[in-house]
């Protein structure tokens, strides 16, 4: 890799993470490129050049977080030996994520559940490790489940935790409370399929 790549990348992530830093500061909708880029001394073009668009500079974001997430994940995965554990876990470090990233989230284009689909017809679901990590465990879980089936229960049960989520972000409650009941219910869910 050249050494002018290297930059382009190290700058790419620079413009990311101050990008991260104002999403869950001050939220999408208040976040402005223009200030963006005023902050880390770019030019606008050059943020539209490295992301397309504030959208696509928020799916960026979006795809790192899930990454970093994930690596949580697996790193937690190693202590626990049952798929009960590993599906509290997920559910308690998803609800963790976003009681910390609560500002990045309210009002921003999540909240329009087209956003993601329209986004997912350009790029790669940035969850798909994600579904696939829940799908293993149910199988585990469920031995009954083929495949195909424990992707929908993948989708269902992380369907269902961000139901609380939006529940959680319309009544300011304590998301973190509701870990061991959404836990249970996806047992259950997942069991008597």
């Amino acid at each position: 890799m050249s050494i002018k790549t290297k930059m382009q990348n190290l700058k790419k992530e620079l413009i990311l993470e101050e990008a991260s830093t104002l999403f869950e500061e001050i939220g999408y909708e208040e976040m402005k490129v223009a200030d963006l880029a005023k902050s880390v001394g770019v030019s606008i073009t050059t943020i539209y050049g490295f992301f397309d668009s504030k959208e696509g500079l928020y799916l960026a974001y979006i795809e790192h977080q899930i990454d970093n997430f994930f690596a949580e994940l697996q790193a937690r995965d190693s202590t626990e030996t049952k798929a009960e554990e590993k599906i509290h876990s997920f559910i308690e470090l998803k609800f963790g994520y976003y009681c910390q990233k609560k500002k990045a989230i309210e009002q921003s284009a999540t909240n329009n559940l087209l956003f993601f689909h329209t986004l997912y017809k350009e790029h790669a679901n940035p969850f798909q490790k994600v579904y696939l990590y829940l799908a293993e465990c149910f199988m585990i879980l469920n031995q009954k489940l083929d495949n195909e089936e424990a992707m929908r229960m993948a989708y269902a049960v992380n369907g269902m935790s961000d139901g609380y989520i939006t529940r959680w972000l319309e009544l300011d409650g304590n998301l973190l409370e509701r870990v061991d009941e959404v836990s249970r219910l996806s047992v259950l869910m997942v069991q008597g399929y």
